[in-house]
């Protein structure tokens, strides 16, 4: 070990006063930098693992796992520190450092990481008097109260009780849950719920069996009390609450499961007062799911009406954003003139294929944006329908990838709707394109039956005379009986079991979702098709039309033309002639 590292170890081992593991390895990585030697090696490495790591799709399914993982422009995934780096000198080193230590937090960092790492790393079981030595210095950094902040407490206690149960322990887990409730009791605070709770948690609701009956009520007394004093707060009353309410489920005691859950009800309804419209819808809809999850429906109804009733304030409150963008004349005028040119078949053939919207395309889109402006894809969304009623959920793009595609999707459907309502309006001018000339080339395919022709030819010539609302109650319904017929004719399944012991045909989404469809169209089309009729997250206009739910003001040429455009895109499904 060089002389300065040495002298900053021993410096941080002699430490009087209060640590955090962050400051060690910041002064770690700034004393060694450019310092290549195994020592400062093995020192950086102890203290640059992130400790409990939470990302199981990316870590080692260990305790430790790599501080930054990311993406590079290959592709691939790399992480810092990596695990590939520990060998056996490594982890001697560890075992010789914990050893020799002074200071416990110094201590349980060397064996805990000998501990978690060392048959993952090197395929070599440890001691089982690693564990031991390791949860007693665990035990002994909180008791020592060594440590800066108190959620680094919660976690090392936390971690020390894990441990001492698998090895199946006793006299430590007991030392645990004594040095654990006798933390919270020092550093709760009410308005700061990380700082209360851990112990009811841990102990209570996970039915540990060396918990006494005399602390299990001592903290549920402790709890209960807590939950009276911060009524007034509501999402710290829900901190306190529903713990105890999933307490009380397990239990079996119903009635003090809705006393607490109608206190925390109360609290989120009581705050409301005087807030936005759209923070006051958000917080019912978070109540709304509390209540559905402990089954009080009667609750969730009375809140579900609220919602609704509050829905128009919402959307009052919106605002809404534009932006615009200049096309040279003659660019657009070439851009549409390749798209029609060749006859009117072959330009409703490539207006069909041209607008279906490629699905690998919006989610590299989605990815590279996401790194560009984090923030934006940090959180969720939730999507509100024109009156402000909450209709669907899209997550973060690491969890929720799909959605955000969707999401993007639908906005640039809204772009792309000018160029695609130029390019058939193009097209009907240059060939003076008629109802009839579209029956013609929709009855080229099997999958429009000829007997609702005159059907067709009626949603055709609406669409044709800008009725749009005539268009599109007719054109939906004969998009969804196309896509049954290519099922049922590719033999696939169109009927499912119903309540009433017999048959109903399956859903038009359902239908979307056969793989019979994406073998026909192709993944983009079937992709497009869902968005476009049946995704809430997306338009969804076969619902939104058909239950009546759609504003008036929708039935426009954007919508319109979307239908017209599936029904060109299905009439592409030609009958396969055989040799």
């Amino acid at each position: 070990m060089s002389l300065d590292l040495n002298e900053l170890m021993s410096r941080f081992d002699e430490h009087d006063c209060q640590l955090s593991e962050f400051e060690i390895s910041s002064k770690i990585n700034s004393e060694t930098n450019g310092d290549n030697s195994f020592q400062a090696l093995a020192e950086r490495l102890a203290f640059g693992f992130c400790e409990d790591y939470l990302d199981k799709k990316n870590g080692w399914g260990t305790y430790y796992g790599p501080m930054m993982v990311w993406r590079g422009e290959d592709g691939n995934f790399y992480e810092s520190p990596s695990i590939k780096m520990i060998d056996s000198g490594i982890i001697d080193y560890w075992n010789s450092r914990a050893e020799k230590a002074k200071n416990p937090l110094l201590k349980s960092r060397y064996y805990g990481l000998v501990w978690d790492l060392s048959e993952m790393a090197i395929d070599v079981k440890p001691d089982y008097k690693v564990a031991i030595n390791y949860i007693e210095c665990l035990i002994d950094v909180v008791d020592a109260e060594i440590l800066k902040y108190p959620t680094e407490a919660i976690t090392k206690i936390t971690r020390a009780y894990k441990v001492a149960s698998k090895i199946n322990n006793s006299e430590l887990t007991i030392k645990t849950i004594e040095s654990a409730i006798k933390l919270e009791e020092s550093i709760a605070v009410d308005d700061k719920a990380g700082t209360w709770g851990f112990c009811f948690d841990l102990f209570v609701i996970n039915k540990c069996k060396h918990l006494t009956q005399a602390q299990e009520s001592k903290l549920l007394s402790d709890l209960e009390l807590r939950l009276a004093r911060v009524s007034g707060s509501p999402w710290t009353c829900e901190s306190a609450g529903i713990p105890l309410a999933n307490y009380y489920r397990s239990k079996g005691k119903n009635d003090e499961v809705i006393r607490v859950i109608k206190s925390v009800g109360s609290s989120f309804e009581n705050a409301c007062d005087g807030l936005a419209a759209i923070q006051i819808s958000s917080w019912l809809q978070h109540m709304h799911e509390v209540y559905i999850r402990f089954n009080m429906k009667d609750d969730a109804e009375r809140i579900a009406k609220k919602i609704a009733q509050i829905g128009k304030d919402v959307v009052d409150d919106m605002h809404s954003i534009s932006h615009e963008m200049t096309i040279p004349k003659d660019e657009l005028e070439a851009y549409l003139n390749e798209i029609v040119s060749g006859g009117y078949e072959l330009a409703l053939t490539r207006i069909a294929v041209k607008f279906i919207p490629n699905r690998e395309l919006i989610e590299d889109q989605v990815l590279k944006m996401a790194k560009e402006y984090p923030l934006t894809y940090l959180f969720g969304k939730v999507l509100q329908d024109h009156k402000g009623r909450p209709v669907a959920k899209i997550g973060d793009v690491e969890n929720d990838l799909e959605g955000n595609i969707i999401h993007q999707l639908s906005q640039d459907m809204n772009v792309d709707s000018f160029f695609l309502n130029h390019a058939i309006q193009k097209a009907i001018e240059l060939y003076n394109i008629t109802p009839q000339h579209l029956i013609d080339f929709l009855m080229l395919s099997p999958l429009f039956e000829v007997s609702k022709k005159d059907v067709l030819f009626k949603g055709v010539d609406a669409y044709l005379k800008m009725e749009y609302v005539t268009a599109l109650h007719i054109l939906i319904p004969q998009a969804e009986a196309a896509i049954r017929s290519l099922v049922e004719v590719m033999g696939g399944e169109t009927l499912k079991k119903n309540r009433m012991g017999g048959l109903h045909l399956k859903t038009f989404d359902e239908l979307l979702r056969d793989p019979i469809v994406e073998n026909c169209f192709g993944i983009n089309a079937s992709f497009y098709l869902r968005i476009l009729l049946t995704d809430q997250r997306g338009w969804n206009l076969r619902n939104d039309v058909c239950h009546g739910i759609s504003p008036a003001d929708s039935f426009n040429y954007m919508t319109a033309d979307r239908l017209l455009h599936v029904i060109l895109l299905l009439s592409l499904a030609r009958e396969k002639v055989e040799d």
